[in-house]
C-alpha cells in the first residue's frame, strides 16, 4: 500500500468510495434517510471535482486501486474514509500516520476531526478526545457526530 498525493485519475473513484463506504459501514448507527442526506447516492461528480481540486486529498492505493482517502488542511482532518472491503487491514492507520507526519513536519500542535458515531472509536484509538457532540442538519435529517481533538505535543507516532 502507498499513500500518495491527490491524482486526478481518481477523481470519480473518490466520491464513489465515499458514498459506498458510508452506506455500507454506517448503516447500524444511522437510518437510510440520514445516510442519503449525508452521502447522496446520486453523486454530483462536478461538485466533487471542484472540491478535490481545492482540498487535494491524500490517497491510499494498493496496486493502483483506491482503498482510502483523507483531506487534511491547517489542523483539520476532513473526509477520512477507508473502502469497506479494506477496513481492519491497516489502511486507516497508514492514512492517520501520514497525517501525523505532516502535522509534525509543519509544527502543528493540535489536530481536529468531526467523526461519525461509526468512526469515533477509530480516532479515539489514536488518542483523540471528544470535545463536543454535534447535531448536523442536512436535508431535513439530523446527523450526530463528534468533534475530537488530539494534542500532538509529546506524541509518538504509532
Amino acid at each position: 500500500m502507498k499513500i500518495i498525493d491527490y491524482n486526478q485519475s481518481y477523481t470519480n473513484e473518490i466520491p464513489n468510495l465515499f458514498t459506498n463506504t458510508i452506506h455500507k459501514t454506517c448503516n447500524k448507527e444511522y437510518t437510510k434517510e440520514q445516510l442519503n442526506a449525508w452521502a447522496n447516492p446520486n453523486i454530483d461528480y462536478e461538485s466533487w471535482e471542484k472540491r478535490l481540486d481545492r482540498t487535494k486529498p491524500y490517497l491510499a492505493v494498493i496496486d493502483d486501486t483506491l482503498v482510502g482517502f483523507t483531506e487534511f488542511y491547517d489542523d483539520y482532518i476532513d473526509c477520512f474514509y477507508v473502502h469497506d472491503e479494506y477496513q481492519g487491514q491497516g489502511v486507516g492507520k497508514a492514512l492517520m500516520n501520514h497525517i501525523l507526519d505532516i502535522a509534525s513536519t509543519n509544527d502543528i500542535k493540535k489536530t481536529r476531526v468531526d467523526a461519525s458515531i461509526t468512526a469515533k472509536a477509530f480516532f479515539e484509538s489514536f488518542g483523540f478526545v471528544e470535545t463536543r457532540k454535534n447535531e448536523i442538519k442536512r436535508d431535513n435529517q439530523v446527523l450526530i457526530n463528534y468533534t475530537l481533538e488530539l494534542n500532538l505535543q509529546n506524541l509518538s507516532i504509532k
